[in-house]
Parts: structure tokens; sequence; C-alpha cells
């Protein structure tokens, strides 16, 4: 199946929204909310759409594709999402079907409360949700849970929601699988929450990972954020909803509102080092392989996940970024270490399509074919070339 296919199944359903912990705590009246923003990619971005007419400003945040991975609106109302094990959901009929990127815009830009987005989503058909969860909060405290065809209300002063589907009836199993998750659980029932944002980012601290490129603390009452970058909670910057919506449209990179020393830019800057765009892969690659057997070597190429997350940012360069040259290195470089992978091939024909070496397309798309037979997207692709090249033969 052809990446672009993959990535829009992945970043809308299973990446709605990847891993992400989420906390939230109301403390005499003001309600803060703190949330890890777990991927690959520390590509992420803040942005923000002022208000239009009688729809709410609101700042969003996500990665350079530019899909919402959280919001919060200037009433107040926040929103995040997690990607949970799979189950099925029947199709809502007689409900409208909207794409999940427009339900999200249209809540954040008309809503305030949670009661009000349970009313609006009621009428949506929300079967898409078959492996991830939503999650609103409003200033009183109240959330709604967002989890295919269900609805669900709380209003609990202090509560953690995970990559765990909340009404399923093994939640309970579910969660004590999730470590980083029971670390927040556990710093919960040993600290006394006193309704401040060090607190609410301490218990962030508690549940990040590896992976958790970014940490925002919502302040809902005083419409503030406090981001934090790549799991680094010694350096924060705070964000003044209000303040910035009277800037108009406009965006952030996070890494260029931190210190150039800090963790999270050093790591950005070697994931994005355009010079080399291929040595952060070859740098995991060196690092995992240094010393091993070949059968050691085989089983980490199978298990380790370096071939997708090879393709994912090769099309990070190629789709987001717009430089074609560095995808192409960095599909090569995949190809080398994963010679009998059908998918790297296309990808890598899609890069020299791009490029329009039709020549060296026409090469890795046959690869590919020879690969995988069944490859249909390589066959279209390779006609198309055929009718590019015999179009700009008849020009000259």
């Amino acid at each position: 199946m052809k990446i672009k296919v993959l990535l829009f199944i992945f970043l809308f359903l299973s990446h709605t929204f990847y891993g992400c912990s989420m906390f939230k705590m109301t403390h005499k009246g003001k309600t803060i909310v703190g949330n890890n923003e777990d991927w690959v990619s520390p590509n992420a971005e803040i942005w923000f759409e002022p208000k239009i007419q009688d729809q709410y400003g609101v700042a969003y945040v996500g990665f350079i594709n530019r899909f919402p991975q959280g919001a919060m609106n200037e009433a107040g109302l926040v929103f995040d999402g997690f990607a949970t094990p799979e189950i099925p959901v029947p199709k809502q009929e007689g409900k409208i079907q909207k794409p999940v990127r427009d339900i999200v815009h249209y809540v954040m830009g008309n809503f305030s409360t949670v009661q009000q987005v349970k009313e609006y989503l009621s009428t949506i058909d929300m079967s898409f949700l078959t492996s991830s969860v939503m999650m609103f909060v409003d200033k009183t405290g109240a959330y709604l849970l967002v989890e295919g065809g269900a609805l669900v209300l709380g209003n609990q002063e202090y509560y953690i929601q995970s990559n765990f589907n909340p009404t399923k009836n093994t939640v309970e199993e579910d969660k004590k699988k999730l470590d980083y998750y029971m670390k927040g659980v556990n710093f919960l029932k040993t600290n006394q929450p006193n309704g401040t944002a060090a607190f609410c980012s301490s218990v962030m601290d508690q549940m990040h990972v590896k992976d958790t490129q970014y940490t925002n603390i919502y302040n809902l009452n005083k419409g503030t954020i406090q981001l934090f970058l790549h799991h680094d909670f010694s350096n924060s910057v705070e964000i003044k909803l209000e303040k910035e919506l009277e800037k108009g449209v406009h965006s952030y990179m996070m890494a260029d509102l931190f210190p150039a020393s800090s963790e999270g830019v050093i790591f950005y800057k070697k994931y994005n080092d355009a010079d080399n765009p291929e040595g952060y892969l070859k740098d995991i690659w060196a690092k995992e392989t240094a010393g091993k057997t070949k059968e050691e070597i085989e089983k980490y190429k199978s298990t380790s996940g370096l071939a997708w997350l090879s393709n994912y940012i090769g099309y990070e360069w190629m789709r987001d970024k717009k430089q074609v040259p560095a995808a192409v290195k960095i599909f090569t470089f995949a190809t080398e270490i994963y010679p009998e992978n059908a998918n790297l091939f296309d990808s890598l024909g899609e890069a020299y399509w791009n490029a329009k070496d039709y020549k060296s397309a026409i090469v890795n798309y046959g690869k590919s074919l020879s690969l995988n037979p069944e490859n249909l997207d390589a066959i279209d692709r390779l006609v198309k070339i055929k009718q590019e090249v015999e179009k700009a033969g008849n020009k000259n």
C-alpha cells in the first residue's frame, strides 16, 4: 500500500492521536489541564486562528501537517485525543458524516462547554473513532470523552486519560498495562494536588515517554498555555492566548521558542539536518546494530519499526517540507537496509517522480513491482510516467 494512504490511516485514525496522556484537575473552582504529545517527529507547531464573526479564537497544537492534535479556545474549552486499541464501531446511520479535522475546527470555534459539544457530536457519525478517543474539558472542570459511538460526561476533580478505551469492559486491566499512566496515578496517590500549574507539570513529567515531543499545560481560567519541549521540564514558555490572537493568523515552530542549548532544540536540529537528512536514521541504525550478530541484526530489522520510521521521515521531508532531494537520500538509505521492502522502493520511486527524474522513478517502481506484483500504485505511476515522457517528447 502506498505510504500516503498508510499515513492517512495512521495519522487520522491511530494517530488520532498516537500516544499521549492528559491530566485534568479542578481545584477551588479553577481548572488546569496538562497533555503530553508523544510522536516520532519533533516538528511541532502552535498556531493561532483569531475569532471570525461570532466564532471563538483558537490556539492549536500539532505538527507540520497542521492536523490539530490539541487546542484551547478563548472560552476556555480544551481538546485533545489519544490512540487506543482498535475496536469495531458500527456506522451510525442517519447522522452527519464529516472529516475529523472539520469536526474539531467547528467545535473549537463555536462552543464553550462540554455539554454543548456533546449535543453537537450526538448529531455526527463518529464511527471513524475505531482506534482513538477524544477528550474535551471546559472551565467548570466538566469533561467529555468521545469513544466511537459513546459520548460520556464526567466531572471528577482529578482525572487522567491515556491510551485506553474508557467504556470498554476491560478498561481497568487495560490501564494497568500502561506504565506511564500508572506512574501518573501513583503520583496522585502520594502527592496532594494543590491546583497549580507546577503540580500539573509534575504529573505530566511522571507520565512522559522517550517520544514525548511536547507538553502543554492549559490554564482554562487564565487563558494561558505553558509549553515544554521534548520532555525537558527545566525550560518552559508561557503563551497568553488573548495576546497571541490579537496578532492575527500566525504560528510558531515550538523549537524556535526555546534556547538553542535546550535538549529539545538539539534533537530538533539533528532530526532536521538538511545537509545530512538521513543522518538521524543512520545514527539509529549504527547504535542498534553495533556489535550484533547477523541473526540479531535481522531480528532488529524485522521488529524495530525502522522501515516504517524511514518511510514516515522521508515523506515528511517530501510532503510537508517540500525538500525532495532530502527525501531521495532518506529512501535510498532505507532501501539499502531493507532491500526486500517493496513499499520503500515505491516511496523512492515517488520521490524520483516528484524530482522529475523519470528514469530513476521507473527503475524503483519496477523494483517495487518485482517484490510485490500486486502493487497497483506502482503500475499506475509507471503508466503516468509513460504519458509524461510521451507528452514531453511530442512538445519537442
